[in-house]
């Protein structure tokens, strides 16, 4: 079904392919070969439509509120890649007729999908089909179609009908106000619409034309507007092998664009219509060569290579960066990833900590700007996240679980349905869990002391820190038996757990916070009065500093117990019942516990959905000893039924601290595969945009040894035995390295020299180098070779 060798010569390891149509599987394929570039993305859906289809296209930020009992979600904006096709009377649809031919190639070098179908219909006649899309990199409102029709068998009257369906919905919600719609020349198209709530305006155009073996031709048109639909049926005759060349190209404005200086509707309407006419006057090849470019550049700028006679790995690295690019909004701080990228449904588009701890590190480490507009996002949400823990009845800034368009919560009340009970589940995590604010704080501090970029933390990370202490500084009760700060009532990460007290990782980030917000406030006042005198006016941080000593001082943070040095995930966890768990950790699909049990049974089993406790491991690791992450790591891996996407990728990582190199490669394999593998039910929603940056933090943090230890960067490899070399670019302190390391030798090279030197560990041994590193890898340190 999917091939994963197709590609030859420069092409290897660049090229998917569908290799059979079967339209149970159109999920799958609409995912992993979805398009886009930040600002818009495309599913993969056909041209002619099937039942199982989910015809979806998003553009980054446009959240809108279907009613006051909903919360808000990226609105499905009108389709354009539906074509009706009919051949001598017969409507082209895979599933009528015969396929002779088959082959649908998804290129992630350049972004094109490719469809070639040899087609017999009902009547025995035959025909050659090339459908080729595109969304560009050059202009991010431009999307680009081509169709080639070779009748093989006779004379062919085609008729096609193409336009702007408008009729779009997200499983049923319609969120936009019908505007305008008009035909020019018969064949220029264009459809306004208004979201219903936030009444953002959108412009839809498109524009088609003909070729007939080469010569441009002009069809036989018949326009046509109906509710919430324009089009156009066209009729070209051709003879047997005459090829015709059909191009579509269309494009997507808003009036919330970042780079929409038209003012008004009605210009901006002009405008994006001349616009579009000028570029499909370029055609389909030459706008194509100009997206393939950027791509080039992209690519160029982050290379990752694995020497390995696995090509799956390297694939598999290429598909993670490829949809790492094309969900990043990396042109508007005011819009961030949405756990399913721009790929799908799932979830709403919302927010979630998967951004800060899964998505941006690639960013921090191969695009810090893009990084940094991340980072922006929460900033510009700040607000919200104040509104959201004053409403709770805290202070500070409390960060959504589920963020959209102003930080508020978004997080929907009522999920799947309670397998004991038959009503719909409760959703906890919008009110109580709660960690993902000092996750985003956690961010800000990776961004800031992996790049150095101080002007960041003026303007938007020192706040966003303080305010987030703030939170906890409010959010922590007083036990008068211990002495101590507790958190109480919340979900971890292990969201099969909820309600509990203490949950450690929660504790942990939250000290984490408060302290840090003690060291910013210490840096800005001696590095940067003018600027803690402006904070301080507002925010009182030289009573809240006081305030943050000594409640982080005196917070509750579970220990290692002295009989194992386990340490408590929360107050309950170590003395719930334990089943056996083969069934769930064996599984061919991920929740299958949820069909024994509910979320209040789950609850009282020592069962875990994702890394929980562990990811401090990862996040805090130099706050624990090799011997107590070790003990913990035996006792809550084989309790974690990974039910979650993030589970993989953080155990990998985990995996190659401990030194367990071979499950540390099986755990990489697994999480690879989520979207990429041969589960055709596993993305139906979408991608995992969370599982999707942790490949490669699976192959940078876990194999490449990678971390920035607050401000310190360390390398300490630990290879794949199926992997001979990896190489990769890592930017550090405002250089880019390029980094290789093999079975025997760690090798860096800075490319930009702005820093006098740099000093990394390596194996628990600091090195200091100007321009070349070159390292003989030994067991329990490392051996200067050459540094320069």
């Amino acid at each position: 079904m999917i091939d994963y060798s197709t590609g030859q010569g420069e092409w290897t390891h660049w090229i998917l392919e569908e290799t059979v149509f079967d339209e149970r599987n159109l999920a799958k394929f609409e995912t992993i070969f979805a398009q886009g570039n930040g600002y818009l993305g495309v599913r993969a859906c056909t041209e002619e439509s099937y039942p199982g289809q989910t015809r979806n296209c998003f553009v980054a930020g446009t959240f809108n509120r279907f009613d006051d009992r909903e919360v808000t979600e990226l609105p499905n904006t009108p389709d354009f890649i539906a074509l009706n096709l009919v051949l001598n009377g017969e409507p082209f649809h895979l599933e009528r007729g015969t396929i002779l031919a088959y082959s649908r190639r998804f290129n992630l070098k350049n972004g094109e999908m490719i469809r070639q179908v040899v087609w017999e219909s009902a009547k025995k006649e035959q025909y050659e089909l090339v459908f080729r899309r595109f969304v560009s990199m050059q202009d991010r409102h431009l999307i680009g179609m081509r169709l080639e029709i070779t009748p093989l068998s006779g004379k062919t009257d085609v008729a096609m009908r193409s336009g702007i369906d408008g009729r779009m919905t997200n499983s049923g919600a319609q969120h936009f106000h019908e505007g305008d719609k008009r035909i020019a020349d018969g064949v220029h198209l264009q459809m306004t619409a208004a979201t219903t709530e936030s009444k953002i305006d959108f412009v839809f155009n498109c524009t088609h034309r003909f070729w007939k073996d080469g010569r441009l031709v002009s069809p036989i048109n018949k326009p046509s507007i109906e509710r919430r639909y324009l089009g156009t049926e066209m009729k070209v005759s051709l003879q047997e092998s005459e090829k015709l060349v059909f191009e579509k190209t269309c494009s997507i404005h808003t009036s919330r664009d970042i780079d929409n200086t038209c003012g008004d509707l009605g210009r901006l309407k002009e405008a994006s219509l001349s616009e579009l006419i000028r570029y499909a006057e370029l055609g389909y090849e030459a706008l194509l060569t100009e997206s393939a470019r950027v791509w080039e550049e992209k690519w160029a700028a982050v290379p990752i290579k694995v020497t390995t006679d696995r090509g799956f790995d390297q694939l598999a690295i290429r598909f993670a960066q490829y949809h790492l690019t094309i969900m990043t909004p990396s042109h508007d701080s005011r819009i961030s990833v949405g756990a399913k990228g721009l790929t799908g449904e799932g979830y709403k588009g919302h927010v979630f900590w998967d951004t800060e701890i899964f998505i941006m590190p690639y960013f921090l480490f191969t695009d810090p700007e893009a990084a940094s507009k991340l980072l922006e996002y929460r900033y510009c949400t700040l607000d919200g996240a104040r509104l959201n823990a004053k409403r709770r009845g805290f202070r500070g800034a409390m960060y959504p679980w589920e963020s959209a368009g102003t930080g508020e919560e978004e997080t929907p009340e009522w999920g799947p349905v309670d397998v004991v009970s038959g009503t719909p589940t409760r959703i906890w995590t919008g009110l109580i869990e709660q960690h993902i604010t000092s996750d985003v704080a956690y961010g800000v501090w990776q961004y800031y002391r992996t790049t150095g970029d101080r002007d960041f933390m003026v303007r938007c990370g020192y706040e966003i820190i303080m305010e987030t202490a703030n939170f906890w500084a409010s959010r922590v009760e007083w036990d008068q038996p211990s002495g101590r700060y507790y958190i109480q009532d919340v979900i971890g990460p292990d969201e099969y757990k909820e309600h509990v007290n203490n949950n450690a990782y929660t504790n942990y980030m939250a000290n984490w916070n408060l302290r840090t917000a003690i060291r910013c406030h210490e840096e800005l006042l001696h590095a940067d009065k003018e600027a803690w005198t402006k904070l301080n006016e507002r925010m009182r941080i030289q009573e809240a500093s006081e305030e943050w000593a000594e409640k982080a001082e005196r917070i509750y943070l579970p220990q290692p117990r002295s009989i194992d040095d386990v340490i408590p995930q929360d107050d309950t966890y170590l003395h719930k019942e334990r089943i056996d768990l083969g069934k769930y950790r064996n599984q061919a699909h991920v929740g299958l516990i949820l069909e024994d049990y509910n979320m209040d049974q789950i609850s009282q089993i020592q069962v875990s959905k994702q890394a929980d406790l562990l990811v401090l491991f990862y996040l805090l690791e130099n706050q624990f000893t090799k011997k107590v992450k070790r003990a913990n790591w035996s006792y809550y891996e084989p309790l974690t039924v990974h039910d979650s996407s993030l589970s993989l990728s953080t155990h990998c990582i985990l995996a190659c601290d401990v030194e367990e190199d071979e499950l540390a490669y099986r755990m990489f394999e697994q999480a690879a595969r989520i979207d990429l593998g041969p589960n055709m039910k596993s993305s139906d929603q979408g991608i995992h945009s969370a599982s999707i940056g942790g490949i490669w933090k699976s192959v940078v943090f876990g194999f490449g040894g990678v971390r920035s230890l607050d401000g310190l960067l360390r390398i300490d490899p630990r290879l794949p035995a199926a992997w001979e070399a990896l190489e990769f670019p890592l930017y550090w302190q405002g250089d880019k390295l390029k980094v290789r390391i093999d079975k025997k030798r760690l090798q860096i090279t800075n490319g930009t020299n702005r820093n006098e030197s740099l000093s990394l560990h390596v194996r628990g041994r600091l090195h200091t180098f100007k321009q070349t590193l070159d390292l003989e890898l030994v067991e329990g340190g490392a051996s200067v070779e050459q540094a320069n």
